[in-house]
């Protein structure tokens, strides 16, 4: 099944240079396999799409697109911009997955406190998993978790090797663990 965004009606004005295409605007550029491809993957469980590109080349606007087709399978959906985090976030990588877990908490309204599964001696990217292991048993609906501005993490060696490799867990857990395929 191929979906085909429909939107309402087409706005003629040109959208100003540098800012994401709008939803109705004429002037964005499909890019159909790719694009295709991406719609496919975001409704199945437990799946991980990487929009890449240089800037200015339209990933925020199609970003914008697949977030909108999300919101048609009532999926949850999560936004972590790097952009907004503080860089005494990125210290260290225990402060950087607390910071990470109780965004989780709050954008999905729980109740859950962190400080009940924290526990240095099993390490800081276990209590991380299973914190978000206990959020998603939380929740009826997937959640489909998107971060902008990766590239900010990059920057700090630690977080970068303990936490995109933890990102790639929980991936493949979704192929062999129920609860993971809602993320």
């Amino acid at each position: 099944m191929t979906y085909i965004p429909k939107l309402k009606s087409i706005d003629p004005r040109p959208d100003h240079p540098g800012t994401p295409i709008a939803l109705n605007s004429r002037f964005y550029i499909e890019r159909p396999p790719c694009e295709e491809r991406a719609y496919q993957e975001i409704a199945t469980p437990g799946s991980l799409i990487r929009i890449r590109g240089p800037r200015q080349m339209g990933k925020t606007s199609f970003l914008l697109r697949l977030i909108n087709y999300t919101k048609t399978l009532d999926y949850r959906i999560i936004t972590i911009d790097f952009l907004e985090t503080d860089t005494a976030v990125f210290e260290s990588t225990e402060k950087f997955l607390r910071w990470f877990c109780i965004n989780l908490t709050r954008k999905l309204k729980s109740t859950s406190n962190i400080d009940d599964y924290w526990d240095e001696d099993i390490g800081y990217k276990v209590c991380c998993t299973i914190f978000v292991e206990e959020l998603l048993h939380e929740i009826d609906t997937p959640v489909v978790l998107i971060f902008k501005e990766v590239n900010c993490v990059f920057k700090y060696t630690k977080i970068t090797q303990d936490f995109l490799p933890l990102l790639r867990f929980w991936h493949e857990q979704a192929r062999i663990v129920e609860i993971w395929k809602k993320l």
